[in-house]
């Protein structure tokens, strides 16, 4: 009994000494912490727009001046060194944009983003890579797997190939879409049995078990024979708590698209994806890449290889 109550006053002095260290923390004595502009841009010549989001960052201290930290009253300017526009705030989209039109995205010019709001301010620039890549080859396939639930499933895969452009450093990332046409399940009562078509688009996604990633660089591999990882599009689709097939699924168009990017695209998404990806919850934060000086955020560019089948 008298070691209990020995533990017990021990415990109580513990959490009293631990809530007055807490209260007794003046104002003054916490660490100093201003919020950051964070702006994320970028460019390519075969973008219809010119598009930058400028939010800000939260402070460790306190809470952010608008919802989501969207700022719509920055002054938001791009330039290629001789010409300098204005990029307007778009209320509709929460994004300032410009019709490429107005200002074309030259490959392997260098742009020059400016970013103030108040007494802050922030810059960047970026160089757009010169060429783009020819995507040499493909397969496109269906294969029949087993889901969680045991289920079968089939997906629709694909696989495109491309030349590395040799004597330079590239980084890329690769993308790809499909229109599909299909028929689903009329659920009115009185069409039962019957089927609306419809067409919609798919993106596929990437499986990178095999070690080939979304992302990938030519360091080691200059001029060789690149290949995406495994695209797939799941033919099963869920409707309200019904899960049916696409039926007679009909190919329209594929398009795929591999982005010869600059090293600050290629750095942001690379770390954005690893960080996404930690298993560990008690991992340290990893550090995110950022040209923006002054500031939170990337001003990247792309120049995109693009192979279109029509079907």
């Amino acid at each position: 009994m008298k070691l209990h109550f020995i533990i017990s006053i021990i415990i109580a002095i513990g959490l009293f000494s631990c809530e007055s260290l807490i209260n007794d923390i003046p104002p003054s004595k916490l660490p100093k912490a201003e919020s950051k502009l964070v702006v994320h841009a970028f460019i390519s010549p075969q973008a219809e727009n010119i598009n930058v989001t400028v939010s800000e960052s939260e402070p460790l201290f306190g809470t952010s001046p608008g919802p989501n930290g969207i700022l719509p009253d920055a002054l938001v300017k791009i330039s290629n060194g001789l010409k300098e526009v204005v990029i307007p705030y778009d209320k509709s989209g929460n994004i300032y944009s410009i019709e490429a039109a107005h200002f074309p995205i030259i490959p392997s010019k260098t742009y020059y983003l400016t970013v103030s709001r108040g007494n802050k301010k922030v810059t960047a620039e970026c160089a757009v890579p010169e060429k783009s890549v020819t995507i040499k080859s493909f397969t496109l396939d269906t294969i029949d797997l087993k889901d969680p639930a045991s289920d079968q499933t089939k997906f629709a895969t694909l696989k495109m190939n491309w030349q590395d452009i040799a004597g330079e450093a590239n980084f890329y990332r690769v993308h790809a879409s499909m229109m599909l046409e299909y028929g689903v399940p009329v659920k009115d009562g009185s069409n039962e049995g019957k089927e609306t078509m419809v067409t919609s688009g798919f993106n596929f996604q990437w499986d990178e078990s095999s070690g080939r990633g979304e992302l990938q660089t030519d360091n080691a591999l200059d001029g060789l024979m690149f290949s995406s990882p495994l695209g797939k599009v799941n033919l099963v689709t869920v409707m309200g708590v019904d899960k049916f097939s696409l039926n007679n699924p009909k190919i329209k168009s594929l398009t795929m698209e591999v982005f010869n990017t600059d090293i600050n695209y290629y750095k942001y998404h690379r770390d954005m994806d690893l960080r996404g990806n930690a298993d560990n919850p008690f991992a340290e934060p990893s550090m995110i890449h950022s040209n923006i000086v002054g500031g939170l955020g990337c001003f990247g560019a792309y120049n995109v290889g693009r192979r279109v089948e029509l079907y």
